[in-house]
């Protein structure tokens, strides 16, 4: 992968863009809105009229190939990321991830309401929808939409669709997050790793073992809590290792 994204910043040079300009993340992302150079050819845009396209010094340039760029991953149009939600009492965090996908109209059952007392509309109630807790217990609860799909097809963090959607809310008008974040201590990526393991072994169907806490990784932590009959939070906490180690040790 990186030998083609190689190859397609130096076409990007052959065909006129200042070697100078291409400053770029580890990853080879660049340009305003982090253009990785495979993307370059398929989705930049001329917004500013100039003949020429600069995801490097022209904003309009910049975020028309954004745009570009989100409606090839597929964005719906007319249709927003998804909802800060209140998470009912009878229902937890271990519901979180995309195989637990169903229409608004069916978690609404389930009694997840909107934050702030906000309604769906009956055409939002038929689109499908996951749960997402980026925090597990301790941060705000989203019931997310194709459309963050999509902003996770640009960058695979959870946390960063949740921000790009968030920010975008607030550009509209939108207020802050009802819930606020904290509580939840970064873990060591040996910690994780060993709890991945060991829901592995336990037959806990973990995607990979990557120490890395995303969503798959919240929801079968929250699965095993619930097993075991202790406090459901869905984070790689040492509590959560050290019950583990304990039940493996009997």
């Amino acid at each position: 992968m990186f030998r083609n994204e190689l190859i397609m910043a130096l076409k990007m040079i052959e065909v006129g863009v200042p070697r100078a300009t291409m400053r770029a993340s580890w990853a080879g992302a660049m340009g305003l809105t982090q253009f990785m150079p495979s993307e370059y050819f398929v989705h930049t845009h001329d917004m500013d009229g100039d003949g020429k396209v600069d995801i490097f010094g022209s904003v309009p340039d910049a975020l028309a190939s954004a745009a570009r760029q989100l409606h090839g991953k597929g964005w719906v149009r007319g249709q927003t990321w998804g909802f800060e939600v209140r998470v009912p009492g009878s229902a937890d965090c271990a519901l979180e991830g995309p195989t637990q996908a169903r229409p608004l109209s069916e978690w609404s059952k389930l009694g997840f309401t909107r934050a702030a007392g906000r309604k769906w509309s009956a055409d939002q109630l038929a689109q499908e929808a996951y749960l997402m807790m980026p925090a597990g217990a301790y941060g705000p609860a989203f019931l997310v939409l194709e459309n963050y799909k999509v902003i996770r097809r640009y960058n695979t963090s959870d946390l960063y669709a949740v921000f790009v959607g968030h920010l975008a809310d607030r550009i509209a008008g939108g207020g802050d997050f009802e819930t606020g974040w904290g509580g939840a201590a970064p873990q060591k990526t040996a910690t994780i790793q060993e709890i991945q393991t060991r829901l592995k072994s336990a037959g806990y169907e973990v995607d990979k073992i990557d120490g890395k806490v995303g969503s798959n990784t919240r929801k079968i932590i929250g699965s095993y809590q619930r097993a075991a009959k202790i406090k459901v939070d869905c984070w790689p906490t040492d509590a959560v290792l050290a019950h583990m180690r304990q039940t493996a040790s009997r």
